[in-house]
């Protein structure tokens, strides 16, 4: 799809990865137009209706103190996806350079799965959850914030 005039910012073909700790989208900007490459998601994980809670005296479901327990190693093994994902893209020679728009969590699980010949090409990070935002929103504001 063609970029607006004032977002054209990619003289080289570069990656755009929007993350939050469950889905993923994946566009690739070069010169004046952009298109989506891929979307990935985490699987969703079943419980029985027992497991995670527990019952209070009043007879109502509480969610139980390790509720978010078992979340992490599902977010690691996300980063994981993500990291490969870009890491191909790169190593394929889609994407020159890459930009990672991800909450602060999920950004550095993310970095940190990456292999050191993937690291360099990393040009911009945005710790924001913006998977709802639309991509020139996001594009708009890879360029317009301070520290970004």
């Amino acid at each position: 799809m063609q970029l607006p005039k004032d977002l054209q910012h990619f003289p080289d073909p570069t990656l755009i990865v929007l993350t939050d700790e469950q889905e993923a989208r994946i566009f690739l900007a070069g010169g004046d137009a952009y298109q989506t490459l891929d979307s990935l998601a985490l699987p969703r994980e079943f419980k029985s209706d027992a497991e995670g809670s527990f019952v209070s005296s009043d007879g109502s479901r509480v969610g139980g103190p390790s509720s978010d327990l078992h979340d992490t190693p599902r977010k690691e093994a996300f980063a994981k996806t993500v990291a490969e994902a870009i890491t191909r893209y790169v190593r394929e020679g889609h994407a020159v350079v890459v930009h990672l728009v991800s909450p602060p969590e999920m950004l550095h699980l993310i970095q940190a799965r990456l292999p050191a010949d993937v690291k360099p090409h990393i040009a911009k990070t945005l710790a924001k959850d913006l998977m709802k935002n639309d991509i020139l929103d996001v594009i708009k504001r890879l360029f317009t914030l301070p520290g970004a």
